[in-house]
Parts: structure tokens; C-alpha cells; sequence
């Protein structure tokens, strides 16, 4: 079954960038928090590395966000008639629980770098933009215990999330020939 033959069977374009860029950015925040914790390295590329994780977490909580308004203000293409009602409620399932991690991840982070007691700003764009400290949780150990717990259960969850997401449009193309990935792509039939 090809899902492009149908109108409105792919989401947004917005939604579509939005969804490839948090993909993208997402194995970078996975692989850079797995490296910049476990690789030797030098105290000076730790921090450099360390600060554009923290900038591109902020950057990623905006674009987790931006992508949420605007799947809120656009039409969602309908899951296959052919997807079974049990399918249907876990693909919702899967989607909210995606879109909770990915907020939960970032700002965990924050909440993790603001009760640093090394309290080292972070800045986005090089130099451009300094992002705040929540406040009132500075320099707190037992809280960013709790964020440091939260932030790397959520990495493993999140893992695990994505990749029955990717296995779920697998699973739907074997099972049922439907091309699901259709419907975050671009598509001349649309």
C-alpha cells in the first residue's frame, strides 16, 4: 500500500524538518554524552565538548518545542485503515512517550548543569547567547544527583523509545506493506 496516494497522508513540512533535525540532533546528544563522559580526553576538549552538549540541548529543547506547536496547529495525516486498533493505541502511545522523553532530556540537563557545584555557564552559538540557570537550585549536589539519575535513565529510554519507532515502520511494511516513512517525507504524489 502506498500511503502517498492518499490526501493528507503526509505531516506538515515543518513537522517533516523538524522531525529529521531532532533525529539528527538526537544521535549527536546521545553520542556526544556517551563520549564526553567515557573517552579519554583532555581536560580542555572534556569542557569544549561538555559546553557544545549543553548548546545543543538548549537548542534542542526549542526545536522539541516548535515541533510540538506546530504538529498542535496542523492537520495529522491518519494511521492506515489497515493498522489494527491495538496498533493504532500504541502508536499513540509511542508518540506521547517520545515527545515526554524528548522534553524530560532536556530539561533534565538544565536542571542537572544549573545545581552544578561548578556552576559554568553555558552558552549558545559560541559566545552569542548566555542561557540561565534555573534559579534557586545552585550549586545544590543533591539535586543534580537527581537531574544527573533522571538524564541518563531518560538517554536509555529514549534509545530504547527510537528504536522500536524505527522498528515499528519496519515492522508495518513487512507485515502489512505500508510505507509509514512516506508519511515523514516528501513525496511528488503529494
Amino acid at each position: 500500500m502506498n500511503i502517498a496516494q492518499y490526501p493528507h497522508s503526509r505531516y506538515h513540512s515543518a513537522s517533516i524538518v523538524l522531525h529529521w533535525l531532532i533525529a539528527l540532533g538526537l544521535l549527536f546528544m546521545v553520542v556526544s554524552g556517551v563520549v564526553m563522559v567515557n573517552v579519554e580526553m583532555s581536560k580542555a576538549d572534556q569542557f569544549r565538548l561538555f559546553q557544545i552538549h549543553k548548546a545543543a540541548g538548549v537548542i534542542m529543547l526549542w526545536a522539541i518545542v516548535l515541533r510540538i506547536i506546530v504538529r498542535s496547529l496542523t492537520q495529522q495525516p491518519p494511521l492506515p485503515a489497515v493498522m489494527t486498533s491495538a496498533e493504532k493505541t500504541l502508536a499513540k502511545i509511542g508518540h506521547i512517550a517520545l515527545y515526554t522523553g524528548l522534553i524530560i532530556m532536556p530539561l533534565s540537563g538544565w536542571l542537572m548543569v544549573s545545581a552544578s557545584p561548578f556552576g559554568l555557564p553555558t552558552f549558545v552559538f559560541v559566545d552569542w547567547i548566555k542561557w540561565p540557570h534555573i534559579p534557586f537550585v545552585e550549586r545544590n549536589k543533591t539535586i543534580e544527583g537527581i537531574a544527573r539519575n533522571i538524564h541518563w535513565i531518560m538517554a536509555s529510554t529514549l534509545v530504547v523509545l527510537i528504536v522500536g519507532h524505527i522498528g515499528a515502520v519496519f515492522l508495518h511494511r513487512k507485515k502489512q506493506g505500508i510505507s509509514l516513512i512516506q508519511r515523514m517525507w516528501w513525496s511528488k504524489a503529494n
